[in-house]
């Protein structure tokens, strides 16, 4: 097999594959028996490969160090915390609710942080090929929170009062917030791309992120991007679907904001 610059206005008797190296278009000139099936001038489609993982794991290595770092510190601490162990806090940072010192209030919050971020990261690995593109910001959603729980948790620890510093607390918020932006610019990027050659693009909206099509019998359908459902709004069942989802969550709001 020989390679050679292709000219303009050059032909050859051989099956061509023009591919793209650097700047300069070359052409292989590959014998008969290996030469692809297409016929003259068929352009084959590539897919762009798959985002590799590593960012994934970089973000999941971050978090686990963090968390690490903050059960060491919590162990090696745990006798020299106060037996008024702080449990909840409000927006200010100052503290709103206490329990008896344990392992499970001093070490428990910081478990929960960490479960949940390990779930969005297996959720992150699990996302298909169409939308790999979101797997970056999503496994950084998952590090803000297991990192930043991590970190607060790890701040009250060194505390005297077990009370972790008000930045940290708001910088966790902060980080939280802007990968959360990250994540939805890159959905709606990337459910927009998909859906160009989309039949049904047209009751997609948002990027892919809401469907509404009333001609649907289906309430559930399948997402566009990422994994799950979601709700067709283009029915009315569709929005009892979501009040089932909402209200018991409101009630639960509003019970806990009256009984506290």
């Amino acid at each position: 097999m020989t390679c050679r610059p292709m000219r303009r206005g050059g032909s050859t008797r051989s099956p061509v594959v023009a591919g793209v190296l650097g700047a300069r278009v070359w052409v292989v000139i590959a014998p008969p028996s290996v030469a692809p099936r297409a016929g003259r001038g068929t352009i084959a489609h590539v897919d762009s490969p798959t985002p590799p993982t590593r960012p994934v794991l970089l973000w999941a290595l971050l978090c686990l160090a963090l968390g690490i770092a903050a059960v060491v510190t919590g162990v090696l601490r745990y006798d020299a915390l106060p037996e008024h162990y702080p449990t909840h806090f409000g927006f200010s940072g100052e503290p709103d609710a206490f329990g008896t010192k344990s392992w499970g209030t001093v070490l428990g919050p910081l478990v929960i942080g960490q479960l949940s971020a390990l779930v969005i990261f297996a959720i992150t690995l699990a996302i298909p090929g169409k939308g790999a593109g979101t797997r970056a910001p999503l496994a950084a959603l998952g590090c803000a929170i297991g990192g930043g729980v991590s970190l607060m948790c790890l701040s009250g620890y060194i505390a005297d009062d077990a009370v972790p510093s008000p930045w940290v607390l708001w910088a966790f918020l902060a980080v939280t917030l802007a990968t959360t932006v990250w994540l939805v610019v890159v959905s709606v990027r990337t459910g927009r791309r998909d859906l160009a050659d989309d039949p049904d693009r047209e009751h997609w909206h948002l990027g892919g992120l809401v469907y509404a099509n009333p001609d649907d019998p289906d309430v559930l359908v399948s997402k566009r991007m990422g994994l799950g459902t979601t709700i067709n709004f283009g029915r009315p069942l569709g929005w009892a679907v979501l009040a089932l989802i909402l209200v018991p969550v409101a009630i639960l709001v509003v019970l806990v904001t009256v009984t506290t």
